[in-house]
């Protein structure tokens, strides 16, 4: 049986009648993609988390003006300058040491 899984925060990301209306539409898609035999095994399920219970970049949430604040946008920042350090050595062939590594585990060749 398929089964669609949406994970939400509670009370903040979806009305009730939005859950209804992803629940439908979700269902509705994936039947146009592998056709309309599977709609009766499609489960779709949201699953919500309090809002106490989760947290972005080890702050615990809802501490909703951090996602806004200067702290959260260093954060951001600081990983897009990892990533396009990252980008711009594939991209010019370099290939470092731990790319290196996880190339021989991907092939199998590491001890």
């Amino acid at each position: 049986m398929p089964i669609i899984t949406v994970q939400f925060i509670k009370d903040v990301v979806a009305t009730p009648e939005q859950k209804r209306e992803l629940i439908v539409r979700l269902t509705d898609t994936f039947v146009d993609v592998l056709g309309d035999v599977v709609r009766p095994f499609v489960y779709c399920l949201i699953q919500e988390t309090p809002q106490a219970e989760w947290g972005i970049a080890g702050v615990p949430m809802p501490d909703l003006p951090y996602l806004v604040g200067a702290e959260h946008a260093a954060v951001i920042e600081k990983s897009n300058s990892i990533m396009r350090s990252a980008i711009a050595g594939m991209s010019q062939g370099q290939e470092t040491a731990k790319d290196a590594a996880a190339e021989d585990i991907w092939k199998g060749s590491s001890t």
